[in-house]
């Protein structure tokens, strides 16, 4: 059997192929260190020209991508929209977004990329993000409610409720009560609405907070919100008897509310003792 000879001049390329590449590792390496010193520093356009030219060097280095985007994330200015700020922003996610491919259970770095574009007014592209999210993982509760959270900021209050209900477990009461939070701000803050469009607020959220308190019944919470929804029932109440009626429902669950209160105080006391 003839055996295969390697040519010496090919040793000498494959040799300088592996040195080469361990010598681009170090020199990457040696720069994502300066530019963790620039980033402890306050450095931050520094460090995110460190992180770039290391990663560049080295793309194998994956763990890089989150300190680009953090330092881009830090540069990034909200309400800015000059050429620059723009494009730090765009740094940011798309570093988030590779450094997710590679660690997606970092969840501290998926809520810093969220922040981001909420920071920028981004809404609906990190909605579109997270619903891609959940359908790789459909169990993920935590998008749910970042989805519900961003609904809900941006007013699409029966959105929130909805997708709360088709995606989040029964068992989940913070949620309605949130949805309930914010139907009672629109309906008492908000004065351009009709006395329909008030009265359908009021109605969204007392369905709300009282799935929260089927879930979760002793909720100080969303008793103090449950007598909230029902004063703003009352004032549109046209007939004075019905208007009493939903007062005293109201006074009824802040009654239930406080001395809630003075059980778990009581309870803490003891546990404390």
């Amino acid at each position: 059997m003839r055996k295969f000879v390697v040519p010496p001049i090919l040793l000498l390329i494959l040799l300088a192929g592996v040195l080469l590449t361990g010598c681009d590792t170090l020199q990457a390496r040696i720069l994502l260190n300066k530019g963790n010193s620039y980033y402890r520093n306050e450095k931050y356009k520094d460090a995110l020209i460190e992180f770039q030219r290391g990663l560049a060097l080295d793309p194998s280095l994956k763990f890089a991508w989150r300190s680009v985007a953090l330092s881009a994330m830090v540069l990034y200015k909200p309400g800015l929209d000059d050429a620059e700020n723009m494009r730090y922003f765009s740094t940011a996610i798309d570093a988030f977004k590779k450094y997710l491919v590679a660690f997606p259970e970092d969840q501290k770095a998926q809520e810093f990329m969220v922040g981001t574009y909420m920071a920028a007014n981004k809404f609906d592209e990190v909605l579109a993000y997270l619903q891609g999210e959940i359908r790789k993982n459909p169990s993920d509760l935590k998008s749910h409610k970042m989805i519900v959270s961003i609904y809900l900021r941006t007013q699409r209050i029966q959105e929130a409720y909805d997708w709360i209900v088709s995606h989040i477990p029964k068992a989940e009461a913070e949620p309605y009560y949130l949805v309930s939070v914010y139907c009672w701000d629109k309906a008492y803050r908000d004065p351009s609405m009709t006395p329909q469009q008030r009265s359908e607020f009021v109605e969204l959220g007392l369905t709300s907070v009282d799935k929260a308190l089927q879930l979760q019944p002793e909720y100080f919470d969303a008793m103090i919100y449950t007598n909230l929804l029902l004063r703003e029932k009352a004032k549109l109440q046209t007939i004075e008897a019905a208007k009493q009626q939903y007062f005293d429902k109201a006074e009824e669950w802040r009654t239930k509310a406080l001395a809630l209160r003075e059980k778990l105080k009581k309870q803490t006391s003891l546990a404390k003792s």
